[in-house]
């Protein structure tokens, strides 16, 4: 079995994510639109497609958005996770393919803008959507059903895959990483964060958050 890490941005690791440049999605300074209104640039992210319900159908997702940037000169991250989605680089979706991640839920080409309708990158970026509930369990985790809060200390996979995602609700946001891939990831992408679930844990502790 091969054993797991956390790629993703934890909650006690946001101020460091905001001060490198990234983009705090909780702050409200990123907004998606299908048709972009310099008027109205963050608009609330309710469209037939951004809301779905385990049993109905869910509504295609059109062929592009525009996602705008508050104060940004540019962008510098590869994936951000926003609600059920993703905001992610082609590169980066290329990236993760080839390690596994055969999802496939929906996504639109994601234009990347300024608060005036300016390109704040030329590279290609996508917005891609989760379905948790379709996601399989690929996972095992060995200590899971000990801890109230839902975490686990290890993750393990018998997958042929090296990057999976979870449907573990304390994962969602984030991708599992085979440990023997940390190498590659860390040649490949700036500062990338990876973490054990220990970490993970520790990181997402809402009660030595709220201290």
């Amino acid at each position: 079995m091969k054993k797991l890490l956390v790629w993703g941005y934890a909650l006690q690791s946001m101020d460091k994510v905001e001060k490198m440049g990234l983009p705090r999605v909780s702050s409200g300074v990123l907004g998606i639109s299908e048709v972009f209104n310099p008027k109205k640039t963050h608009p609330d992210f309710d469209f037939p497609w951004s809301w779905f319900v385990k049993g109905q159908d869910i509504p295609p997702m059109p062929e592009q958005v525009y996602v705008c940037l508050k104060k940004a000169r540019g962008v510098t991250f590869d994936f951000l996770p926003y609600n059920d989605f993703f905001i992610m680089s082609a590169r980066f979706l290329e990236f993760i393919k080839k390690y596994g991640f055969d999802y496939e839920f929906g996504m639109s080409k994601a234009i990347i803008v300024n608060t005036k309708g300016e390109l704040l990158t030329n590279e290609i970026y996508y917005l891609v959507r989760i379905v948790a509930w379709e996601i399989e369990d690929e996972i095992v985790y060995p200590d899971l059903a000990l801890d109230e809060d839902g975490f686990s200390l290890e993750a393990y996979t018998n997958s042929g895959k090296d990057i999976l995602l979870s449907s573990n609700h304390n994962y969602s946001g984030a991708f599992m990483v085979s440990e023997s891939l940390k190498g590659k990831l860390l040649e490949k992408f700036s500062l990338p964060f990876l973490y054990s679930l220990e970490e993970w844990k520790e990181l997402n502790n809402l009660d030595f958050y709220w201290d």
